[in-house]
């Protein structure tokens, strides 16, 4: 039986509005008027991190090989857990490192009992290797992606996405980070060393049984929040600016983060940095989203903390590390797209119907292609809700949030998104270039990432088509 959380709930939160100006970067990362009260540790488990997979290079081809597996995790309470992951991990798989510019080749291997895919989520990729699907990797077989970096800097993931079973896989833990890294100067100066001072944090809330194994019911959702699988974890970083790559992989929780440690800065959103800093207090993550935060633990101990489940993640500054530098005042250059350019207008409606979850009062079927879209067009396309809160998330490109309610976003969500938090009381309108690449036979997907919906059938198709890239 799972243990309960004993920690206590969400301390009190220094109040300073939703959003705060950059100017607090003038000195250091924060700005405080005198130094806090120290925080006493109570985490009781070190933090798992996934280890880092870079490329074996061949020529001028970066080279990755993955095999998705069944596999056994221990939350911490002795009980063997059945998971999947990937690479003989006992959960989740290892983080890949692409960079931009490069060519990258992945040979993925189905060691499961049954059909499964691998997709790259969040990536501009051709459609034959977006690993929806239509992708299917049979029992032992291999598939192989290979496609251009075309991306900047940014947090990915990759997970199967096998129709009608996503949901339960990612539930299970087949789920791994990818970190794109280019050579810009804003790049270079934010915390990088893997596992000292840049984490990747997944976030799930798996929910379990009398005897302890993972239990996957739809709107289901357990009573804890584990980061990277382990449960109340802490981890030591250096006494300075740390850079949390924050991955929503939960079934259905929508987390609201806040720390206890005058909030933090947010530098990244899903497909890329933005372009300056922004300083929050509070932070909605949806399932699917990514996003990248940076701490500051020089006054000593924070906290990463959710409304709902309280303290999730302890970082313990260790004197004996070395800190990375000051955060820069000006991070991506955005080429923002200019709503004058948009030829098309589409518009998505999420809603339940006689019980069932559907985009356009239609329900997922791969033999159906739902929309298409022109090559080298740029669209503006509407997502709305009557019930439920959603996450929608397109495949292939990534948009640009134009309004959310009819009015422009604030900072924080100013940056490249794949996925974008909508209910009856947020209505969003984003804008997207499809630039990249054709196919006229593998469709891409657009979805709710909320995984119970997207596995009741809140999934579309759409082709891009026309004279552009074709894929092999």
């Amino acid at each position: 039986m799972m243990r309960v959380m004993q920690r206590g709930r969400v301390r009190a939160r220094v109040m300073l509005g939703a959003t705060i100006g950059v100017g607090l970067l003038a000195v250091g990362v924060f700005v405080v008027a005198s130094r806090p009260d120290p925080i006493e540790p109570l985490a009781e488990n070190r933090l798992y991190v996934p280890p880092l997979l870079d490329a074996a290079l061949d020529g001028s081809v970066a080279r990755f090989e993955l095999a998705v597996d069944e596999s056994v995790h221990d939350y911490g309470d002795g009980v063997a857990v059945d998971t999947l992951s990937y690479n003989g991990q006992s959960m989740y798989g290892p983080t890949l490192r692409w960079f931009t510019d490069s060519y990258v080749s992945i040979d993925v291997t189905n060691r499961t009992d049954a059909t499964t895919t691998t997709h790259w989520h969040g990536a501009d990729v051709p459609a034959a290797d977006d690993g929806g699907p239509h992708s299917g990797i049979g029992v032992g077989e291999t598939w192989t992606a290979d496609f251009p970096v075309i991306q900047p800097a940014a947090t990915l993931w990759y997970h199967p996405h096998r129709d009608g079973t996503t949901g339960s896989s990612v539930f299970r833990g087949a789920v791994g980070m990818v970190i794109v890294e280019d050579d810009s100067l804003a790049s270079r100066s934010l915390p990088r060393r893997y596992g000292i001072d840049d984490i990747p944090v997944i976030l799930q809330n798996p929910d379990r049984g009398d005897d302890g194994q993972l239990l996957w019911e739809d709107e289901q959702e357990g009573p804890e929040t584990t980061v990277n699988g382990t449960f109340d974890p802490f981890i030591d970083v250096p006494a300075g600016p740390v850079r949390l790559r924050i991955l929503n992989a939960s079934q259905k929780a929508i987390y609201e983060l806040s720390s206890d440690r005058n909030g933090f800065l947010v530098v990244g959103s899903d497909g890329g940095l933005l372009e300056a800093p922004v300083r929050v207090n509070d932070l909605t993550v949806v399932p699917g989203d990514r996003v990248e935060i940076i701490l500051d633990t020089r006054d000593g101990i924070v906290n990463l903390i959710d409304d709902d489940w309280g303290p999730i993640l302890e970082l313990r500054p260790d004197e004996t590390l070395s800190p990375a530098p000051d955060i820069p005042s000006e991070l991506a250059v955005i080429d923002r797209i200019d709503p004058a350019t948009i030829i098309n207008d589409r518009f998505f409606h999420m809603d339940r119907v006689d019980g069932q979850w559907v985009i356009n009062d239609a329900q997922m079927d791969m033999s159906r292609i739902d929309q298409v879209v022109e090559f080298g067009d740029t669209e503006r396309w509407i997502l709305t809700s009557d019930e439920g809160a959603h996450a929608f998330h397109v495949h292939q490109t990534q948009f640009q949030i134009l309004e959310i309610n009819g009015e422009p976003p604030p900072p924080e969500e100013q940056g490249w998104e794949d996925t974008v938090f909508v209910s009856e009381n947020r209505s969003v309108t984003v804008a997207a270039r499809f630039n990249t690449y054709t196919n006229r036979e593998v469709p891409y997907m657009f979805h709710c990432h909320i995984l119970p919906h997207e596995e009741r059938g809140m999934m579309g198709q759409f082709q891009v088509v026309g004279d552009g890239p074709e894929d092999a």
